[in-house]
């Protein structure tokens, strides 16, 4: 039962982090980041500039 519990934590905990619970040593997200999806209600326009707020943040999402 305590082995189900873990696997089941593991699996929620990876979806706020994005390492794959399968490779124990990942400590990298796995995918690339990219925008939300075509129907997402947050979608960034592109003939809008990014605030500085934004700048930063994309600066330090890129540096990871």
């Amino acid at each position: 039962m305590l082995r189900s519990i873990y696997r089941s934590l593991v699996a929620y905990g990876s979806m706020y982090t994005g390492v794959d619970p399968v490779d124990p040593g990942a400590t990298e997200p796995t995918g690339k980041l990219r925008g939300p999806g075509p129907a997402h209600p947050e979608r960034v326009r592109p003939d809008t500039p990014l605030t500085p707020l934004e700048r930063a943040h994309l600066r330090e999402l890129r540096s990871r």
